[in-house]
This record gives C-alpha cells, sequence and structure tokens, in this order.
C-alpha cells in the first residue's frame, strides 16, 4: 500500500515540475454532485457528466430532482493550472441566471467548484454549465450539461 502511495507521489511531483511548461489548464474530471467537503466531491448525480463544446448535449446528462434536492455543485480537476481566474457561468435555458470567478494558482492539480441553490419547479428545465478562461483570452474550457425536473 505504501508502495502506490509513493508511486502516486512521485508521478505528482513530476507532474507539478513540468506544470509551469504549460499555460492551459486541462479539466481531466468533472462532475455535478450534491455537495463539496473537503475540496472532493460528494454523491455526485447520476449518469456522469462530461465536457463538450457543443449547445445541445450529445448524450445522457445528469438529472436532479428538485423535490429532493436544494443545491447542486459542479466539481472539476484540471492538470496544469497556471496562476488565474476561471469562471462558472449556469445556464438555465440558454439564459444565464449566475456566474461565479473562480481564482486559481500555479499548480500540476488544481480543484475548483460552484454551487447553485435549486428551487423545486422553478429551476425546472435544461441546465449548462461553461467553464472559461477570465482575461485576455476568455477561452470556454468545458460546456457540462444537466437536467433539472
Amino acid at each position: 500500500m505504501f508502495r502506490h502511495f509513493k508511486i502516486r507521489l512521485i508521478i505528482l511531483v513530476i507532474l507539478v515540475i513540468s506544470s509551469k511548461a504549460f499555460a492551459d489548464p486541462r479539466m481531466v474530471e468533472l462532475m455535478f454532485a450534491r455537495d463539496v467537503v473537503l475540496r472532493e466531491p460528494v454523491s455526485p448525480f447520476k449518469p456522469g457528466a462530461y465536457c463538450e463544446r457543443e449547445a445541445e448535449p450529445a448524450g445522457p446528462i445528469p438529472v436532479v430532482d428538485s423535490q429532493v434536492e436544494n443545491r447542486v455543485f459542479f466539481w472539476s480537476l484540471f492538470t496544469r493550472a497556471s496562476e488565474g481566474v476561471l469562471r462558472h457561468s449556469w445556464y438555465k435555458e440558454g439564459v444565464e441566471i449566475y456566474g461565479e470567478n473562480i481564482e486559481i494558482g500555479e499548480s500540476g492539480w488544481w480543484r475548483s467548484w460552484s454551487g447553485k441553490d435549486i428551487v423545486p419547479y422553478k429551476d425546472a428545465g435544461k441546465w449548462k454549465l461553461v467553464v472559461s478562461t477570465v482575461g485576455e483570452k476568455n477561452q470556454v474550457i468545458c460546456v457540462a450539461h444537466f437536467l433539472v425536473k
């Protein structure tokens, strides 16, 4: 068990050192979850979320039951993160409802998340979360869809 930890630690150190050579962050994991505790997602919604650049989802998307859930979180893990600001923009039926800027630091691995309150029935519909950089480029990194019923 210790050996696996040691190997992962070595890989992490290599990634941290080499991350300075990359300018653009790369999202390697994402999910919509019921909570985030100690920087980790708790109870992800099913099916899993995925990144795309399409206006409409290409496959099955997470479903949030507004009669049971009162909040949804979007959590993501990046490699090659460099210091800057990310924007999480929450859209319902194509209209931006909420946005949050998130400062990130330079790291081989960086987790970010934001959350949105869900109002029963009122928030029912198709949602998407757009992750983008803030600054000179304003580059879209990911579009993830979910449904509130």
